[in-house]
Order: structure tokens, then sequence, then C-alpha cells
């Protein structure tokens, strides 16, 4: 496991390696889309997030924005055979979404786990990578593992890898601690944290340091209790040639950018 450090640098390398290569494919791939014959343009229908900043959420005038954003538009750029025709939602609409075929594609920072695996496709290229941890209020004390949390009450959004984790522990340890699941905002989940609905909430750091800096909730962290990174997903029946064209541009873009970094 990685210590506090480990995590926050951890992810933003992953960021900044995002950035770096968004901005090399727009300045080498600014006309691709132009010399595409209309006729023989797939539209591609992509799932991503709608409050999930810093990577995918609608900014003041109502846009899409965030990192998951720009790499979405990076590798549409790079694809010309494609146009990419986004579906905003939250979390687990967006899997709902991947599952039923509405999309064919998703970028919202997921992660791959066992179930996942069952019911979708990854692509072979991780762009950020990340920490999850246990989040507290200061009342509760620092949590470095599950086990810490006996006896206490977790909230988990529905269809996380948070969620997926939670679950995994109460299978082997029935009982260990409460759960609250839901599809909560970042403000509902703050005001349940400073009410004491509940008192631990598994996240990445980027979500403990949003509710920590929008909400002034003062919550605290130990060692993360699950490494991981974000990858592309496809739905099952998902046209292999968008998936190695995908895999491909993510390849191609990340090459890039290390080599600019």
């Amino acid at each position: 496991m990685q210590n506090k450090t480990g995590n926050h640098k951890g992810l933003w390398i992953g960021l900044a390696i995002v950035a770096v290569m968004i901005i090399g494919v727009m300045v080498l791939h600014h006309t691709s889309k132009n010399s595409q014959a209309a006729s023989g343009v797939q539209t591609i229908n992509v799932g991503s997030g709608n409050d999930g900043q810093p990577f995918a959420y609608l900014d003041k005038n109502g846009q899409p924005a965030g990192m998951d954003i720009a790499v979405i538009q990076a590798i549409d750029k790079k694809l010309p055979q494609y146009k990419f025709k986004l579906t905003l939602s939250d979390f687990p609409t967006m899997i709902t979404n991947l599952k039923s075929g509405k999309t064919s594609l998703a970028f919202y920072q997921i992660e791959k786990n066992p179930e996942r695996q069952q019911d979708f496709k990854f692509g072979s290229v991780g762009y950020t990578i990340w920490d999850t941890l246990l989040a507290t209020k200061k009342s509760t004390g620092v949590l470095n593992t599950f086990a810490d949390a006996k006896g206490k009450k977790l909230y988990v959004t529905n269809s996380t890898n948070q969620a997926t984790l939670t679950d995994a522990y109460l299978k082997k340890n029935p009982n260990a601690f409460g759960v609250t699941r839901g599809t909560y905002t970042v403000e509902q989940i703050a005001q349940g944290l400073n009410s004491d609905q509940f008192n631990v909430y598994p996240a990445p750091k980027y979500s403990i340091d949003l509710l920590n800096r929008q909400f002034k909730t003062n919550l605290v962290y130990g060692k993360a209790v699950n490494h991981s990174s974000a990858y592309p997903m496809f739905n099952k029946k998902a046209d292999p040639k968008l998936m190695k064209a995908v895999n491909q541009a993510m390849a191609e873009l990340k090459k890039m950018a290390r080599s600019n970094s």
C-alpha cells in the first residue's frame, strides 16, 4: 500500500500524462476530421459523468468538462472513422447505459474488478492511477484498513469499485460494519458525514479533497485500502474494431505524453 504522499503523486502524475497527450493530439490531428467523408463516419455513443469534478462534470454553462471528457475528445479527434456522441449521467446510470447497449464505451475513472469483467470488456491502456482511502472525521479516528472500521457505518455509491471492495470485505466478515448505499451528491455525502448518518466514506483522494474544500468537512484518512488504475470500459458486444482503434489511440497518446514530459 502507498502512503498519502504516494496516493497524491500517483493520481496527479496520471492526470499530467492525460493533459500532455490531449495537447499533443489537438496539435497533430486538428484537421483529421475534415478529411473524412461524412458517409464513412460511424457514430459511437460514449458514456461519462455529469457531477464528478475534476474528471467529468457540467461547467457553469452546462457544457461537458473535465479530464475524462478531454480524453474522450482527444481520442475522437484521433479516430476520424468515428464520431463520439456523449451521454452524461451519474455513475450507476452510466453503468446501466453501457450494460444495456445504450452506449458502447465509457470513460469515468472506471476501475477493473472481477464483477465488472464478467459484464464488460476493458481497454488495455490505463490513463490515471489512484488509491481508495477510508475518509472519516477526526473524532472517528484514522482508519488504515476495513478491519479498523469494525462497528462503524460506511457510505458507498452504488456500482462503484468502492462498493465492490466493501461488499468483498463483508462477504468474508459478515456484519463487521453497517453500510448506507445510494447515489448521493457530494453535498449529500457531506451532510451524511456531518450528521453522523454514516462515519466512514471509502473514496479516492480527489473526492475527499473536494468534500474538504467545498463543504469544510475536515476529513482525514490513513493508508490506502486499494490501489488501482482507470481504464476505458466497453459494452460486452462492442465492435472489436472499435476496441482495437481506441486501444491503439490510447497507446499512441500515452507514448506522445511520455516523450513530451
